[in-house]
């Protein structure tokens, strides 16, 4: 897992190719950009989507075997929880159709304001959308095939 900002987007795309492509596709974006599906190419897509947090204490944590994410937020503000599988305990099967599997258990905290983006490999169990402000939260959510 990977918390930073976009104004670190430089150091950061050197790690992959994939990567990469999603940091400079992340400079076109901002609260303006219409909520849909943008393909960047045959392995990595964005998500914009727009919702209301759920709270806390409703954080189901998921992981994912093929695609990494990256969830960037473009307005508004959130929490995304995260734990080490091994501190879970799984809630469902994989769904290999829909990449995801669910899990129940105490997550940390990621404060995500505007601007902040988090990578999850494959594996990294992360719990997203959860009420920070109360606000609406616009995010853009990289879809990065690895397997």
């Amino acid at each position: 897992m990977i918390h930073t900002n976009l104004k670190h987007n430089d150091f950061y795309k050197s790690i992959d190719e994939k990567i990469a492509l999603c940091l400079q596709k992340s400079k076109t974006l901002d609260e303006n950009t219409p909520c849909g599906k943008y393909v960047l190419s045959d392995d990595v897509y964005v998500n914009v989507t727009e919702y209301s947090p759920k709270p806390i204490s409703e954080a189901t944590p998921e992981t994912h075997n093929v695609y990494a994410d990256i969830q960037l937020i473009l307005s508004g503000e959130e929490y995304i929880g995260y734990a080490k599988t091994s501190l879970l305990t799984p809630t469902t099967q994989y769904d290999e159709n829909n990449d995801i599997q669910f899990w129940q258990g105490e997550v940390a905290l990621l404060s995500m304001q505007k601007g902040d983006w988090a990578l999850f490999m494959p594996g990294e169990a992360h719990a997203p959308g959860l009420i920070k402000s109360g606000a609406k939260v616009k995010k853009a959510i990289f879809k990065i095939r690895y397997n």
